[in-house]
């Protein structure tokens, strides 16, 4: 593989890849890809997922960290999209190894979670709640790919407890924590609240410009999309559409209300950056996404540059 790989990889990709962050991400995180790739899956797979992280990674991070820290918690978003676009049983077999504290797993998930676990255990930081989380988030989405092959509609609330999960928002919450120093919110705290909300946040947003993508989906639409579930439910589309919009507002004003906390900015981001990213990847991850929705979606933070 020649050192201009990674360049001629991501070249189709430029138009997402709008900023020296996103393309410098971009091209990293390729190249961590390629030096140890063994899937059989391609080089090019390997490149759209490192746009995904980058684009995503890029307005999620700390404002004014350097590239260290955006690495850090980049590394997180494709291991996200790895186990989230890859098979049921890569999602359970990792969640078990996590929860037997076993790190030497061989696969394409197994080598990135140990890029991002090395990487963290490098600026010292205190790994565990994170694993955790992420053993939750895979076997979160290895229950809702169940339930998706087993052709059978989700419960009410068990698809919203798995859809907090399965966004994977907890998670990368607490890389983004680590690679802060800030501390953990404790249980019940106003912080620990405003997770809640910024998930809630999250997947709707997803769900929403998802739901144009995932309704074509045959045999059926996937269970996960808690958009879709409203519309089934008797809502139809356009009011489940519209719920959405106004709950993703809603929850955004209670964002915005808490911005003189540190977690609550980091949240702030969080939920901001995965906003800026759907109209920069609607050509790739999302195509036929409804844009018209992006500008009556808030931001929690207006003021902040985009990265």
């Amino acid at each position: 593989m020649t050192s201009d790989a990674p360049d001629v990889l991501l070249a189709p990709y430029r138009g997402a890849l709008t900023g020296p962050l996103r393309r410098r991400l971009a091209r990293a995180l390729l190249g961590e890809a390629l030096v140890s790739c063994t899937c059989g899956r391609g080089a090019a797979r390997h490149a759209l997922e490192s746009v995904y992280a980058a684009v995503f990674s890029a307005p999620c991070g700390p404002a004014g960290a350097g590239f260290a820290e955006h690495l850090a918690a980049a590394r997180y978003v494709v291991l996200f999209f790895l186990v989230d676009d890859g098979p049921a049983g890569g999602a359970r077999a990792l969640a078990d190894r996590l929860r037997r504290g076993d790190e030497s797993g061989e696969d394409e998930p197994g080598r990135q979670l140990r890029a991002l676990l090395d990487g963290l255990r490098a600026r010292g930081a205190d790994r565990d709640r994170l694993v955790a989380l992420l053993a939750d988030f895979c076997s979160a989405v290895a229950e809702e790919a169940a339930a998706d092959l087993a052709a059978e509609p989700l419960p009410p609330d068990r698809l919203l407890h798995l859809r907090a999960r399965t966004i994977g928002v907890l998670p990368y919450a607490e890389c983004l924590r680590l690679v802060q120093g800030l501390p953990p919110p404790d249980p019940g705290s106003a912080d620990d609240r405003l997770v809640v909300t910024a998930v809630e946040a999250v997947y709707l947003a997803n769900d929403l410009f998802s739901a144009a993508v995932e309704g074509r989906a045959r045999p059926r639409p996937p269970s996960g999309n808690t958009v879709l579930a409203l519309a089934r439910a008797g809502e139809g589309p356009r009011a489940a559409a519209e719920g959405a919009v106004a709950r993703y507002n809603e929850l955004v004003r209670g964002l915005a209300a808490a911005q003189d906390r540190p977690f609550a900015v980091l949240l702030a981001r969080v939920v901001d950056g995965n906003r800026a990213a759907y109209g920069d990847l609607a050509a790739t991850r999302y195509p036929g996404a409804p844009l018209e929705l992006l500008p009556r979606l808030d931001r929690v933070r207006p003021d902040d540059p985009p990265s």
